[in-house]
């Protein structure tokens, strides 16, 4: 009986085995097989994943070989590598020996990019995109994404405004548009406006996409008329958590340096400009000793304050950390990165740490969740090049390389005089560091969140709100030698003053979205939006003076009460506030014809009621030739496609309240007569100050036209793009002279017309293409010119002068004008010096001009700039009162001598690996545009020098300049006990001079001589890295592991003589103007990239 039970529940149980299906007991199998490219030859390292289980996967051999065991119920395969389509292969069992096939990617087509408010494939486009992926960013290690983008996209002009760490970039697409406001992009990140890009780390980024056109930027209206800079973080991606590290440590030194008189030089220099005035030769005495003994100071020291102040080889540091990970439901992304960047010049450097979170949350089947916060922390250390000290850099510069006989004697107190021991107060400038002392703090919290709903199939309605709060404090102190301090009221003692703002932004956006087909063939998108913005500051600021000589900075910072109260003030701004309602309608036939077709209206409070509405549209088509019959499937063209846009953009971008009267307190001065106290006459104001309001301004509006080819050969592994287009911007605003009879100096003003051509020209391609090897060039080459069609229907010139380098005697060194292009520089066209030619020798042995019998100058012109004597610079008499040379020199002859303006810019590169290493090289050139050298001016000069000895550039050493005294100090000209001089020395030793002397230019007068070649080719950086074979690291726990070295800047051809030609290019109204501006840097870096 119980032998029968048993065997009862044995044929229980074989029944419900043979009922299991076989797929059960078959868990795991084992598949091995071979993966190879489109030409049969084995592709090494592709990466072989089980679907479904990401943790289990393997790669291919060095013959393409393979082994994987399959856990899972998918039973299918990933396989996927660099450079060709992801594959994945079905198995079905008793296959288990697979041969595999990758095809090459030719995913440039199918690219996504991100346009105004969504996205499209690369291959519907209709306007122009220049794109930059995360993955070219993160190859080539940088402090900013911005600086990332230099020389990267035709048309696109990236440049620094100079070398200081965290400096300004600025961003010129194809040129900009505006004569007179800003011309930077409109910068959008992750959909929310942003001021500037500068502090976006660039391992944070997934993508940035450059719009160039009006057809993409109408969308955006108001602030699109300059481009559109969209940048895309990266998203949270859903598996396994992921942990990424990156890091680098950066050594800076010095790129390039210019050279100084050496201590001799330097001393006989000075005598010369005091050999003609007793009393100042009486204090050169006293500080350098007998002119007799001159020759001693051949064997002196010589102070180089350039390698003392920016010689040394200051460190950087960057740190990243993200983890992604998550489920179809919920995703995440955070990003936490530190950047400490120092200086090359002593006291300065940039501290920055940014957060970034993303959460993405699937709610249902058909709603989305998005929430991105972000923070941004920034110190900013050192007044910057233009404040460093207690002149800025020119200082530096100037600062004597010895000080005489301070340096090797003792000098009894009493009998020093006091004002003039001042100027030798330290013995060396870094003791000048603290006297001009900044720190800055900044804060910001953006909080960002999308919600997307999909009600039914093609239709997206979302909302997206973001706001942003900001806080900032500046912590100001100048010691008691600088210029600040040097005011009556401030009695020559020290001053700090701690500047706090605030600033609110936020925005609302509400999209709807259609995408359908009709027949797999008709293709439509629609989009409707309503956006509204919102931007107000405030700022408190308090200022003591009067504090102890001697008093540190930081103890004066944190102590203002060690001061006397000066000026406490409080403002806040108007709010800016824009309401914009969008839309735009896409059609494509087959992907065949495209056309699209936006409109933006913007309403701005930068404008009176009935003038607040601006109103973009734009149109844009695209034939796919490619796509034709006699076309389709080319063994060599694989994409051909026109492109044709027009359209409408807006700007702006002026100060707030220039249509009205807003008045505010005014802490000093009185509205009578200007009188100046401790606490002046509070009395209230326009806060426009001297701007008359005008209820008539107007948007200032650019219409673009766009026209392009877009070429791919070879499966597009090379591509080729030529643009032309033609913009034309109208309605400048601008702040015009308006008669002084109103109260007022100036007045914004809708006026004249500017019209911008260029052409561009984008070239990509894998040049080299192995399973072992891939070497890939890239080339942008953009040409642009700017042309004033018309002013304010009056004049036909309007000038302006640096902020930074002027001309004294009330002329403008730059014009705009009629038919000229934007930035040229104005000034005298030099000719040289003046030798013994066309002057009488006088018996007070000196020389005077020779005249003729009408007593006009017979040779030399009546030069009313630096005097008409022997040794003088000489300047081109070109014209007159009559409009005819007149035989002076006056402002009739003051004309263009420079152009500021690139005739083209660009760069090029390579890139590519070879198994496990990689490496990038990039250049970027800018070609034919001048620069006014206004560092060598100052240091051609003599301008400040009374009591301050300030040394001058070794091109204007005893050799080359016009000299006044001989080798044993002894005045050589107008000597009268020995007049025979004049021959022995002073004819004899200038018959070969070549330069003036600097004591004879004491004032800023722009011309010629300053005005220098800028052009240059950069190399730009070289990075070479090594990724570990996966065997390798495994075995460490680790799934990636790359080190890198970058140099950049390593190399720079130029005909420039200062630090860098690249300064303020293209910039406003005044560009390229190099002084007091923060010299570039060579840098060494060594990086590490690991991912676990």
């Amino acid at each position: 009986m119980e032998n029968l039970k048993r065997s009862k529940w044995a044929l229980w149980l074989l029944a419900f085995l043979l009922m299991i299906p076989p797929e059960i007991y078959a868990q795991s199998i084992t598949v091995k097989g071979n993966v190879k490219d489109s030409n049969g030859e084995a592709i090494i390292g592709a990466s072989i994943l089980e679907k479904g289980n990401q943790t289990n996967g393997t790669v291919t051999d060095l013959d393409g070989n393979f082994s994987l065991t399959l856990t899972g119920k998918s039973k299918t395969l990933i396989v996927s590598y660099i450079g060709m389509k992801t594959k994945e292969v079905r198995i079905t069992p008793p296959q288990k020996n697979l041969q595999i096939v990758l095809e090459d990617d030719n995913q440039a087509l199918d690219e996504v990019v991100v346009i105004g408010y969504g996205s499209k494939a690369r291959k519907d486009l209709t306007g122009s995109v220049g794109s930059v992926s995360g993955a070219k960013l993160a190859a080539v290690p940088v402090s900013s994404a911005a600086e990332a983008l230099q020389g990267k996209v035709a048309g696109v002009q990236v440049t620094t405004v100079d070398g200081a760490p965290g400096a300004e970039i600025n961003i010129r697409v194809r040129g900009g548009t505006s004569v007179t406001q800003s011309n930077q992009p409109l910068y959008i990140v992750d959909g929310f406006q942003a001021d500037n890009i500068n502090d976006i780390p660039p391992t944070d980024i997934q993508s940035i996409d450059i719009l160039k056109d009006a057809s993409l930027t109408a969308i955006y209206g108001a602030k699109g008329g300059n481009g559109v800079v969209i940048v895309t973080t990266k998203s949270a991606q859903q598996g396994k958590l992921k942990v990424e590290f990156n890091m680098y440590a950066q050594m800076r030194t010095l790129a390039r340096k210019l050279d100084l008189l050496d201590t001799y030089e330097f001393v006989r220099y000075q005598l010369d400009n005091v050999i003609n005035n007793n009393s100042d030769l009486y204090k050169w005495r006293g500080n350098f000793g007998n002119p007799a003994d001159i020759g001693l100071y051949k064997n002196q020291r010589t102070n180089d304050w350039q390698d003392e102040i920016m010689g040394g080889h200051p460190m950087s540091y960057m740190y990243n950390v993200t983890l992604n990970g998550g489920n179809e439901k919920l995703r995440f992304n955070t990003s936490i990165t530190h950047h400490n960047e120092n200086g090359i010049m002593m006291g300065s450097g940039v501290r920055r740490t940014n957060i970034n979170i993303k959460i993405n949350s699937q709610l249902s089947s058909t709603l989305k969740l998005l929430i991105n916060p972000r923070m941004t922390f920034r110190r900013d250390m050192g007044a910057g090049a233009d404040n460093v000290g207690k002149g800025g850099l020119i200082n530096i510069l100037r600062y004597r390389p010895s000080n005489g006989l301070r340096d090797f004697t003792y000098r009894d107190p009493e009998t020093i005089d006091e004002e003039e021991e001042r100027y030798f107060e330290y013995s060396n400038p870094k003791g000048d560091i603290d006297q001009n002392y900044q720190l800055k703090h900044s804060w910001s919290f953006t909080n960002q969140a999308s919600l997307e709903w999909t009600p039914i199939k093609g239709l997206t309605l979302r909302s997206d709100i973001a706001q942003q709060i900001s806080f900032s404090d500046n912590n100001r102190f100048y010691g008691y030698l600088t210029s600040e301090a040097g005011k009556t009221l401030h009695k020559n003692l020290p001053v700090a003053s701690i500047t706090d703002g605030r600033s609110e932004k936020y925005s609302w956006t509400n999209t709807a979205t259609y995408n359908f087909s009709l027949k797999d063939i008709h293709n439509f998108s629609f989009l409707l939006g309503q956006e509204v913005q919102h931007y107000q500051k405030k700022e408190n600021s308090s200022t003591s003076h009067l504090f102890p000589q001697q008093i540190e900075p930081t103890r004066a910072l944190n102590n203002m009460g060690l001061g006397q109260p000066y000026a406490t003030t409080s403002s806040i701004s108007s709010p800016e506030r824009t309401a914009s309602f969008f839309g735009q309608a896409s059609y494509n036939y087959d992907h065949k014809y495209l056309l699209s077709v936006t409109f933006r209206a913007d309403g701005s409070t930068k404008f009176a009621p009935g003038e607040q509405w601006g109103y973009f549209p734009s149109i844009s088509g695209a034939w796919v030739l490619s796509r034709e019959s006699f076309l389709e499937g080319h063994p060599v063209i694989s994409n051909l496609k026109l492109r044709a846009a027009i359209g409408m953009a807006g700007n702006n971008r002026i100060d707030d309240d220039m249509w009205r009267y807003q008045y505010s307190i005014q802490s000093s001065g009185g509205p009578g007569f200007h009188e100046v106290g401790y606490n002046g006459e509070n009395y209230y104001a326009n806060s426009g100050g001297t701007t008359f309001p005008n209820t008539k301004i107007k948007w200032e509006t650019t219409i673009t036209r766009n026209l392009a080819i877009d070429f791919g050969f070879f499966g597009e592994r090379l591509t080729i793009t030529p643009e032309v287009y033609w913009n034309t911007t109208k309605d400048l605003l601008y702040k015009s002279d308006i008669p002084l009879t109103t109260g007022y100096q100036k007045q914004m003003q809708n006026i004249g017309q500017v019209t911008n051509r260029g052409f561009e020209l984008t070239i990509n391609g894998d040049i080299l293409r192995n399973k072992d090897y891939v070497l890939s060039g890239n080339l942008a080459f953009g040409f642009n010119k700017t042309r004033i069609d018309k002013l304010n229907g009056t004049d036909d010139m309007l000038g302006a002068s640096s902020s930074r380098w002027a001309s004294e005697g009330g002329v403008y060194d730059y014009y705009l004008k009629v038919g000229e292009q934007i930035g040229l520089l104005y000034g005298y066209v030099y000719d040289g010096i003046y030798g013994f030619e066309g002057f009488d020798r006088t018996t007070s042995a000196n020389f005077t001009p020779t005249l003729d019998e009408n007593g006009e100058y017979v040779v030399v012109n009546g030069d009313g700039v630096f005097g008409t004597a022997p040794g003088r610079p000489k300047f081109k008499d070109l014209s007159g009162p009559e409009g005819k040379p007149d035989g002076k020199i006056d402002d009739y002859d003051r004309v263009v001598i420079g152009n500021t303006n690139p005739k083209f810019q660009g760069g090029f590169g390579l890139s590519g690996n070879w198994k496990n290493i990689d490496f990038t090289c990039n250049f970027n050139y800018i070609v034919g545009f001048d620069v006014y050298n206004g560092n060598a001016y100052m240091l051609s000069s003599a301008k400040d020098n009374k009591n301050n000895y300030y040394n001058i550039l070794s091109d204007f050493d005893a050799e080359h300049r016009w000299t006044y005294t001989n080798e044993i100090g002894e005045r050589i000209l107008a000597n009268s006990t020995l007049p025979s001089y004049l021959e022995q020395y002073y004819i004899e030793q200038n018959k070969d001079a070549t330069l003036w002397n600097p004591k004879d230019v004491t004032k800023r007068i722009a011309h010629s001589y300053f005005v220098e070649d800028g052009s240059f080719l950069r190399l730009q950086d070289v990075t070479i890295g090594y990724t570990f074979p996966k065997n390798f690291t495994r075995k460490i726990g680790v799934d990636r592991l790359r080190v890198y070295f970058t140099g950049s800047n390593l190399w720079l051809l130029t005909k420039y003589k200062g630090y860098d030609p690249e300064v303020d290019i293209q910039s406003g109204l005044t560009p390229s103007m190099d002084y007091n501006r923060y010299p570039r840097n060579r840098s060494y870096l060594l990086g590490l990239n690991l991912s676990f």
